[in-house]
């Protein structure tokens, strides 16, 4: 081997890249008040703040690339050393109340007997423990056998390791353990996060590189300055710019005045009804015409595939029509408050009247997303959508009557 060949960056060094790779996967599916680190506790780790010195959740992640996935097997060292740093882990873990240890490999399960048990660890666990004790036997065994010159089984120690360990300190690991076998392409994985996020399929390359730069760049700053790699939402999302990123990629805006076209097109059937509906009762509850509830049905069952629709084209994600959703909430909350102020329960005429004009008053504000206001059918179709969860309703004591 030359020079040239040694000091060449080869295939052993993916693992190193793949590990990045599933913790900017990871960084894109953190949620508020969950932080994220890189070789600290473990190769990686999700933090999620109870408020205090207790974490409510922590997740340990060992990351395990192989240029060769193949399968891992009932002998595989990758997995016995997972076991065997998990164990010497937990004493010194911050206080937290659940616990979780996940493997994460691009190899497959095999049906193997060790493996197989481990798929549903917390179910298996006395044969978990029977297998352990075997093996380790097993290869203390052979390992006697050798003469002074044999080479040493490196699996051997972490299998001793781990069946020298208590059963109440296996039991506490295997009752938390999960695999996470994935072979598919973590680049692929990437953009599919990203499109999930409403990117547009043409620029779900460049977003993804400017994700990765934006990670590779933080990364490297915080070494630079020994800090630990620890990264929060906000930290993700504001400092390191994800949510710039994500905007500026989704610069073509939804059209929501197509809607009108859809509604206007929408061939209803003869017969159509949804009295099994939750927005249904509340309507009729209140004196609403079978017609109009009709309507009403017609307008939210076509907002909900218009908006699936656009999510699915990528003009609109998920987290902004929950947005959009809470703010419909605050809308009929500020007109609910106002049209039962006064509003005796005892007095049926009077509540009814307040309620139909909660009601009317709801469906005549309009929603605006930005400074773009809705359709008015559409905006229509998210306040029943809401009342058929149901999340709003009309009468001053929906809430324990629907």
């Amino acid at each position: 081997m030359n020079h040239s060949d040694k000091i060449a960056a080869d295939k052993t060094s993916l693992g190193f890249e793949f590990q990045d790779f599933v913790y900017i996967e990871k960084l894109i599916e953190l949620k508020p008040g969950q932080t994220l680190g890189l070789e600290l506790h473990d190769d990686i780790h999700v933090e999620t703040s109870a408020g205090g010195a207790c974490l409510e959740d922590l997740l340990l992640i060992q990351v395990k690339h192989s240029v060769d996935p193949g399968n891992i097997t009932d002998r595989d060292i990758d997995l016995w050393k997972t076991i065997h740093n998990w164990l010497k882990l937990v004493p010194d873990l911050p206080p937290h109340r659940a616990l979780r240890f996940q493997l994460y490999t691009n190899k497959s399960l095999n049906k193997q007997e060790f493996v197989s048990l481990l798929k549903k660890s917390h179910k298996n666990i006395p044969a978990i423990l029977k297998y352990i004790r075997k093996t380790e036997k097993e290869i203390s065994k052979v390992e006697s056998t050798k003469g002074a010159g044999g080479s040493p089984n490196p699996l051997a120690k972490y299998v001793k390791s781990v069946a020298q360990a208590s059963d109440a300190e296996l039991r506490f690991i295997f009752e938390r353990f999960e695999f996470h076998s994935d072979k598919s392409y973590v680049i692929n994985r990437l953009s599919s996060s990203l499109r999930h996020l409403a990117v547009p399929e043409s620029c779900l390359d460049e977003t993804r590189k400017h994700v990765i730069g934006a990670f590779k760049e933080s990364k490297f700053s915080r070494i630079i300055e020994g800090e630990k790699v620890v990264i929060n939402f906000d930290d993700f999302r504001n400092e390191m710019g994800f949510d710039r990123i994500i905007r500026s990629a989704r610069s073509e805006p939804a059209d929501f005045d197509s809607f009108v076209d859809i509604y206007y097109k929408y061939q209803r059937p003869d017969k159509l009804s949804f009295s099994n509906s939750k927005f249904h009762d509340q309507l009729k509850d209140i004196g609403i015409g079978d017609e109009e509830i009709i309507d009403k049905g017609v307008e939210m069952m076509l907002a909900e595939k218009f908006m699936e629709s656009l999510q699915e084209d990528g003009s609109f994600s998920e987290s902004e029509n929950l947005r959009l959703e809470n703010k419909a909430v605050s809308n009929w909350k500020l007109i609910h408050n106002q049209s039962h102020r006064s509003t005796k329960e005892d007095d049926e005429a009077a509540h009814q009247q307040a309620s139909q004009s909660c009601y009317d008053q709801t469906m005549r504000n309009p929603l605006k997303i930005g400074d773009i206001e809705l359709p008015s059918n559409l905006s229509c179709g998210k306040y029943i959508k809401l009342s058929n969860l149901p999340s709003i309703g009309w009468r001053k004591n929906w809430n324990r009557k629907f």
